[in-house]
């Protein structure tokens, strides 16, 4: 069932968050978009599990590419996953471009996430990434 109009711009816009903050480095405030026990599945060999591991992923990305990687959500598509309206699957293409060479694509995904409602926002519970380039 496809979301509301108000839900598809709060998750755009929760979204666009995400990759502001991991484009930073700000461990701290994009593992705070994830409930306590979310899974980060398809970057790492092994799944990170946890808030608390995900404040690393950040700041690795960061201190790997010096700040130069920008994340970029596009082709957004959001259905409820139940009639509570309470849980979304979100689709989007997940466009990496690297500063140090002007802006040159880096690679893109294939992202799949599922958010909870928290209050007027929402969590992410859980995110599966397949790397297509």
């Amino acid at each position: 069932m496809p979301v509301s109009t108000d839900d598809y711009v709060s998750i755009s816009d929760f979204l666009g968050r995400y990759c502001w903050l991991v484009d930073s480095g700000d461990g701290d405030a994009w593992s705070a978009l994830w409930t306590e026990d979310a899974v980060f599945a398809g970057i790492t060999p092994e799944p990170i599990v946890g808030r608390e591991a995900l404040k690393a992923v950040p700041r690795g990305a960061f201190a790997a590419l010096n700040g130069t990687a920008r994340h970029h959500f596009t082709s957004l598509w959001c259905e409820y996953e139940d009639e509570s309206r309470n849980v979304v699957i979100a689709r989007y293409y997940n466009l990496v471009t690297n500063w140090v060479k002007g802006g040159a694509f880096s690679g893109t995904a294939d992202s799949t996430v599922r958010l909870v409602r928290d209050g007027d926002s929402w969590l992410l519970s859980r995110s599966d990434t397949v790397m297509l380039v």
